[in-house]
């Protein structure tokens, strides 16, 4: 049965939220200030999911999406709104989750900068399925794959979009990306080079670097801006090295990460780059604390956030400084009010829309011990 909603606010995974009969209703595709005849296609106890029927009067915000394959694909999700828009949703989302999920006052919350750049052909890498016939990205919530458009996904780096389209591919996900040179690199037993800062990563395929390729130098940058007059650093995920190298130009430190093979990449790019830095393959669990002090401590875990043992360890290493790199405001949260909790403040919030038309966002919060003086 199709039902009236208007859309009123936003949530974390890009849905639009309205209410019928009270009761909270999420939908996907949607903007506030829709009104939309809905169909119900989950209904719990205390909130329901529905799809669009129609589109009875449009947001102003609405705008023509420049994607065929929005709504169809499950890669984007705010194609239908101006990139202003955008930005803004994700600032008071993530202001939102501070104050809901961390606990945090307003006046915890220091101003937050937004640093964009280009909205679409910023992914130089990325994981695309394939059944050995059709080659696409998988439908929202399924496994069945919706072949790219005819002129390749809006996201991807061009000359990605052409490679993909040109050539056959057997049956499996394909990783692929282009390195710094322009070449296109899918063979998961090769290695290949990436350049932000004047620096060189050499890394695989199967190990994580940051994807957006116009703001990973902003985000370098603004590393190092904020790592000014601090004598010792603890990178602790520190993957093939992106943040540990850099730094290294400046101050001694050490780099950590569970992944072994990325480890050995660092370890690599820091004698490319004729850096002194040290990196061991283990987690910050088991890094001993008062056996390593360090006055600078850079964090970029994965999405789960940084265990209560991990957050531990940095307190109890009692650094001048904690850098909280993220891509996931809600771990974020409550992380940060653990470390707040810890004598720390926050002195800096960033949101860097490292996945603009998608509802994920990278953050970066700045965290000084209150005892120190700087």
């Amino acid at each position: 049965m199709e039902r009236t909603i208007t859309i009123q606010r936003y949530a974390n995974n890009g849905y639009g939220i309205g209410y019928i009969n009270g009761q909270t209703v999420f939908v996907p595709y949607s903007v506030v200030d829709d009104v939309l005849s809905v169909t119900i296609t989950q209904k719990h106890k205390n909130y329901s999911f529905a799809t669009i029927t129609d589109i009875i009067t449009p947001s102003p915000h609405r705008i023509q999406p420049q994607c065929p394959a929005f709504t169809q694909c499950g890669g984007c999700d705010f194609l239908h709104i101006p990139y202003e828009h955008e930005l803004s949703i994700k600032k008071a989302l993530f202001i939102n989750t501070l104050l809901h999920i961390g606990s945090l006052t307003q006046s915890q919350i220091p101003e937050i900068t937004v640093l964009s750049d280009n909205r679409h052909k910023y992914r130089s890498h990325a994981t695309v399925q394939s059944d050995g016939t059709v080659i696409g990205f998988y439908k929202k919530d399924s496994h069945s794959i919706h072949p790219l458009p005819t002129h390749g996904c809006l996201l991807l780096d061009q000359r990605i979009n052409e490679a993909l389209l040109s050539q056959k591919w057997g049956q499996s996900p394909i990783k692929i990306a282009v390195d710094a040179n322009g070449v296109i690199c899918s063979d998961p037993t090769s290695t290949f080079t990436e350049m932000e800062a004047s620096l060189y990563y050499t890394r695989s395929l199967d190990t994580f670097f940051q994807a957006n390729k116009y703001l990973r130098g902003k985000m370098l940058t603004l590393i190092d801006e904020l790592s000014q007059g601090y004598t010792s650093f603890l990178d602790a995920g520190c993957g093939v090295g992106f943040f540990s190298i850099l730094l290294a130009r400046r101050m001694k430190g050490v780099g950590i990460d569970t992944n072994v093979k990325s480890i050995e990449f660092a370890k690599q790019n820091a004698i490319y780059n004729n850096v002194g830095v040290q990196f061991y393959a283990t987690s910050l669990e088991n890094y001993h604390p008062c056996q390593n002090y360090h006055d600078y401590v850079i964090i970029d875990p994965p999405r789960q956030g940084i265990s209560k043992r991990g957050r531990k360890t940095i307190v109890a290493m009692n650094p001048s400084c904690i850098i909280y790199v993220s891509c996931n405001p809600v771990t974020f949260a409550r992380d940060v009010k653990s470390f707040i909790d810890s004598n720390y403040r926050l002195e800096k919030l960033y949101v860097i829309d490292m996945f603009p038309c998608t509802h994920h966002t990278e953050v970066i919060g700045l965290l000084t011990r209150k005892t120190t003086l700087k």
